[in-house]
Protein backbone atom coordinates (compact mmCIF):
# COMPACT_ATOMS: atom_id res chain seq x y z
CA UNK A 1 0.00 0.00 0.00
CA UNK A 2 2.63 3.01 1.13
CA UNK A 3 4.54 2.08 -2.53
CA UNK A 4 1.20 3.08 -4.15
CA UNK A 5 1.32 5.46 -2.66
CA UNK A 6 4.70 6.23 -3.15
CA UNK A 7 4.39 5.65 -6.97
CA UNK A 8 1.11 8.09 -6.79
CA UNK A 9 2.74 11.19 -5.05
CA UNK A 10 5.80 10.31 -7.63
CA UNK A 11 3.39 10.44 -10.87
CA UNK A 12 1.50 13.73 -9.81
CA UNK A 13 5.09 15.44 -9.70
CA UNK A 14 6.16 14.65 -12.80
CA UNK A 15 3.14 14.69 -14.42
CA UNK A 16 3.39 18.33 -15.56
CA UNK A 17 6.66 20.42 -15.63
CA UNK A 18 4.88 23.62 -14.69
CA UNK A 19 4.01 25.62 -11.28
CA UNK A 20 1.39 27.71 -10.55
CA UNK A 21 1.41 30.31 -12.65
CA UNK A 22 1.75 33.83 -11.41
CA UNK A 23 -1.28 35.95 -10.40
CA UNK A 24 -0.10 39.42 -11.03
CA UNK A 25 2.36 40.03 -14.11
CA UNK A 26 3.35 42.98 -15.38
CA UNK A 27 6.20 43.53 -17.83
CA UNK A 28 7.62 47.06 -18.38
CA UNK A 29 9.59 47.77 -21.99
CA UNK A 30 9.59 50.13 -24.24
CA UNK A 31 7.01 50.82 -27.07
CA UNK A 32 8.59 47.98 -29.29
CA UNK A 33 8.78 44.74 -30.27
CA UNK A 34 12.35 44.07 -29.23
CA UNK A 35 14.01 42.27 -26.68
CA UNK A 36 10.39 41.74 -24.85
CA UNK A 37 8.69 40.32 -27.88
CA UNK A 38 9.15 36.67 -27.24
CA UNK A 39 8.05 37.33 -23.54
CA UNK A 40 4.63 38.62 -24.93
CA UNK A 41 4.68 36.01 -27.23
CA UNK A 42 5.04 33.09 -24.68
CA UNK A 43 2.15 35.16 -22.42
CA UNK A 44 -0.07 35.23 -25.65
CA UNK A 45 0.46 31.67 -26.52
CA UNK A 46 -0.73 30.55 -22.63
CA UNK A 47 -3.57 32.87 -22.96
CA UNK A 48 -2.31 34.37 -19.73
CA UNK A 49 -3.54 38.44 -18.75
CA UNK A 50 -0.86 40.87 -17.83
CA UNK A 51 0.17 44.92 -17.45
CA UNK A 52 1.71 45.60 -20.42
CA UNK A 53 3.75 48.71 -19.79
CA UNK A 54 5.51 50.27 -22.36
CA UNK A 55 7.69 53.75 -22.43
CA UNK A 56 7.43 55.32 -25.82
CA UNK A 57 10.23 56.37 -27.69
CA UNK A 58 9.60 60.45 -28.77
CA UNK A 59 9.13 60.53 -32.50
CA UNK A 60 12.06 61.71 -34.33
CA UNK A 61 14.65 60.86 -31.74
CA UNK A 62 15.69 57.91 -29.59
CA UNK A 63 14.57 59.35 -26.47
CA UNK A 64 11.86 57.64 -23.43
CA UNK A 65 11.13 60.24 -21.26
CA UNK A 66 8.89 57.49 -19.00
CA UNK A 67 12.02 54.91 -19.35
CA UNK A 68 14.53 57.82 -17.95
CA UNK A 69 12.02 58.55 -14.95
CA UNK A 70 11.80 54.76 -14.04
CA UNK A 71 15.25 54.36 -14.66
CA UNK A 72 15.98 57.17 -11.70
CA UNK A 73 13.20 55.62 -9.59
CA UNK A 74 15.59 52.31 -9.35
CA UNK A 75 12.53 50.64 -10.96
CA UNK A 76 14.91 48.94 -13.48
CA UNK A 77 17.76 48.09 -10.69
CA UNK A 78 17.16 44.21 -11.33
CA UNK A 79 18.18 44.70 -14.83
CA UNK A 80 21.00 46.76 -14.48
CA UNK A 81 19.21 50.18 -15.31
CA UNK A 82 18.08 48.53 -18.57
CA UNK A 83 14.55 46.97 -20.05
CA UNK A 84 12.93 44.64 -19.94
CA UNK A 85 12.31 44.27 -16.54
CA UNK A 86 9.30 41.81 -15.41
CA UNK A 87 7.15 42.67 -12.30
CA UNK A 88 5.92 39.16 -10.45
CA UNK A 89 3.83 39.70 -7.89
CA UNK A 90 5.79 42.97 -7.37
CA UNK A 91 8.83 41.67 -7.62
CA UNK A 92 11.23 42.31 -10.27
CA UNK A 93 12.94 40.19 -12.51
CA UNK A 94 15.85 40.81 -15.18
CA UNK A 95 17.27 39.93 -18.46
CA UNK A 96 15.13 39.27 -21.71
CA UNK A 97 16.10 35.10 -21.79
CA UNK A 98 15.68 34.76 -17.96
CA UNK A 99 12.16 36.59 -18.07
CA UNK A 100 11.44 33.79 -21.21
CA UNK A 101 12.62 30.97 -19.13
CA UNK A 102 10.74 31.81 -15.88
CA UNK A 103 7.44 32.38 -17.72
CA UNK A 104 7.78 29.45 -20.10
CA UNK A 105 7.84 27.22 -17.01
CA UNK A 106 5.49 28.70 -15.13
CA UNK A 107 3.06 28.58 -18.15
CA UNK A 108 3.64 24.65 -18.83
CA UNK A 109 5.49 25.35 -21.60
CA UNK A 110 9.22 23.89 -20.67
CA UNK A 111 8.29 19.59 -21.38
CA UNK A 112 7.05 17.19 -19.11
CA UNK A 113 11.10 16.48 -17.51
CA UNK A 114 14.11 18.03 -16.61
CA UNK A 115 15.46 16.28 -19.71
CA UNK A 116 12.58 17.88 -22.33
CA UNK A 117 13.58 21.08 -20.52
CA UNK A 118 17.28 20.83 -21.03
CA UNK A 119 16.31 19.98 -24.93
CA UNK A 120 13.59 22.84 -25.27
CA UNK A 121 16.30 25.13 -23.48
CA UNK A 122 18.89 23.67 -26.30
CA UNK A 123 16.97 24.78 -29.26
CA UNK A 124 16.17 28.29 -27.86
CA UNK A 125 19.57 28.63 -27.79
CA UNK A 126 20.63 27.61 -30.88
CA UNK A 127 17.69 30.13 -31.95
CA UNK A 128 19.19 33.07 -30.12
CA UNK A 129 22.87 31.82 -31.61
CA UNK A 130 21.29 32.48 -35.55
CA UNK A 131 20.20 36.28 -33.77
CA UNK A 132 23.42 36.74 -32.21
CA UNK A 133 25.39 35.89 -35.41
CA UNK A 134 23.22 37.93 -37.28
CA UNK A 135 23.82 41.15 -35.01
CA UNK A 136 27.86 39.91 -35.50
CA UNK A 137 27.39 40.04 -39.17
CA UNK A 138 27.34 43.94 -38.71
CA UNK A 139 24.75 45.35 -40.93
CA UNK A 140 21.81 46.17 -39.49
CA UNK A 141 20.47 49.88 -39.93
CA UNK A 142 21.93 50.84 -36.68
CA UNK A 143 25.06 49.61 -37.50
CA UNK A 144 27.45 53.28 -38.04
CA UNK A 145 31.30 51.43 -38.58
CA UNK A 146 30.67 49.66 -41.96
CA UNK A 147 29.46 51.81 -45.49
CA UNK A 148 25.77 50.77 -46.91
CA UNK A 149 27.88 49.04 -49.66
CA UNK A 150 30.12 46.58 -47.13
CA UNK A 151 26.51 46.12 -45.28
CA UNK A 152 24.52 45.39 -48.17
CA UNK A 153 27.80 43.14 -49.29
CA UNK A 154 27.16 41.18 -45.86
CA UNK A 155 23.57 41.50 -45.88
CA UNK A 156 23.69 39.36 -48.91
CA UNK A 157 26.26 36.80 -47.17
CA UNK A 158 23.87 36.76 -44.67
CA UNK A 159 20.81 35.98 -45.78
CA UNK A 160 22.11 33.43 -48.74
CA UNK A 161 24.92 31.54 -47.44
CA UNK A 162 25.13 31.97 -43.78
CA UNK A 163 21.60 31.88 -42.20
CA UNK A 164 20.21 29.02 -44.49
CA UNK A 165 23.80 26.97 -42.85
CA UNK A 166 22.70 27.82 -39.10
CA UNK A 167 18.56 26.76 -39.80
CA UNK A 168 19.72 23.59 -41.98
CA UNK A 169 21.83 22.39 -38.81
CA UNK A 170 19.20 23.78 -36.37
CA UNK A 171 16.30 21.60 -38.52
CA UNK A 172 18.21 18.40 -38.08
CA UNK A 173 18.55 19.00 -34.03
CA UNK A 174 14.87 19.41 -34.03
CA UNK A 175 14.33 16.20 -36.03
CA UNK A 176 15.79 14.42 -33.13
CA UNK A 177 13.62 15.90 -30.09
CA UNK A 178 10.65 16.24 -32.33
CA UNK A 179 8.01 13.47 -32.32
CA UNK A 180 5.03 15.12 -33.84
CA UNK A 181 5.19 17.52 -36.84
CA UNK A 182 4.92 20.92 -35.90
CA UNK A 183 6.14 20.71 -32.71
CA UNK A 184 10.10 20.95 -31.62
CA UNK A 185 10.06 18.88 -28.76
CA UNK A 186 8.15 15.79 -27.96
CA UNK A 187 4.39 16.73 -28.91
CA UNK A 188 3.47 19.73 -26.67
CA UNK A 189 3.56 23.74 -27.06
CA UNK A 190 6.70 24.49 -25.63
CA UNK A 191 9.20 27.75 -25.40
CA UNK A 192 10.74 25.77 -28.07
CA UNK A 193 8.14 26.45 -30.96
CA UNK A 194 8.06 30.31 -29.78
CA UNK A 195 11.57 30.85 -30.40
CA UNK A 196 11.30 29.15 -34.00
CA UNK A 197 8.67 31.37 -34.45
CA UNK A 198 9.97 34.52 -33.40
CA UNK A 199 13.07 33.80 -35.18
CA UNK A 200 11.29 32.84 -38.96
CA UNK A 201 8.20 34.49 -38.60
CA UNK A 202 8.26 37.45 -36.12
CA UNK A 203 11.74 39.52 -37.32
CA UNK A 204 12.77 42.46 -35.02
CA UNK A 205 13.51 44.76 -38.12
CA UNK A 206 10.27 44.14 -40.41
CA UNK A 207 12.46 44.78 -43.32
CA UNK A 208 14.07 41.09 -42.92
CA UNK A 209 11.23 39.47 -42.92
CA UNK A 210 10.94 38.26 -46.46
CA UNK A 211 14.63 37.71 -46.46
CA UNK A 212 14.08 35.12 -43.29
CA UNK A 213 11.42 32.74 -44.72
CA UNK A 214 13.62 32.76 -48.35
CA UNK A 215 16.62 31.67 -46.02
CA UNK A 216 14.22 28.80 -43.97
CA UNK A 217 12.56 27.32 -47.07
CA UNK A 218 14.52 23.98 -46.86
CA UNK A 219 13.68 23.75 -43.87
CA UNK A 220 10.34 22.41 -43.52
CA UNK A 221 9.99 20.87 -39.86
CA UNK A 222 10.91 24.39 -38.74
CA UNK A 223 8.72 26.16 -40.61
CA UNK A 224 5.59 23.97 -39.59
CA UNK A 225 6.28 25.09 -35.81
CA UNK A 226 6.72 28.46 -37.00
CA UNK A 227 2.94 28.50 -39.28
CA UNK A 228 1.40 26.64 -36.39
CA UNK A 229 2.36 28.65 -33.95
CA UNK A 230 1.32 31.80 -35.74
CA UNK A 231 -1.88 30.16 -36.48
CA UNK A 232 -2.38 29.65 -33.03
CA UNK A 233 -5.91 31.98 -32.11
CA UNK A 234 -4.38 33.89 -29.15
CA UNK A 235 -1.09 34.19 -30.87
CA UNK A 236 -2.88 35.19 -34.20
CA UNK A 237 -5.02 37.93 -32.23
CA UNK A 238 -1.95 39.21 -30.55
CA UNK A 239 -0.22 39.75 -33.64
CA UNK A 240 -3.13 41.60 -34.96
CA UNK A 241 -3.95 43.96 -32.21
CA UNK A 242 -0.65 45.16 -31.08
CA UNK A 243 0.67 47.99 -30.97
CA UNK A 244 2.72 49.00 -34.20
CA UNK A 245 6.51 49.56 -34.20
CA UNK A 246 9.32 50.07 -36.25
CA UNK A 247 11.33 47.48 -34.38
Amino acid sequence: MKFISVLTIISSLTSSYAFAAPSNIELKYFGARGAAETTRIILALANKEYKDTRFEITPGTMNAPEFIAAKEAGELDMNLGRAPVLFVDGKPLGQSKAIERYLAKQLGLMGESDFEAAQIDCIAEHCRDVKDAQMRKGFSAFNREKSEEEKAKARKEWFDVDMPLMLSKIEKAVKMTSSKNGYAVGDRNSYADVAIFSLLMDCTMQSDQDETLKAAEGCQLLMDIANRIASDDNVSKWIQERPKSMF
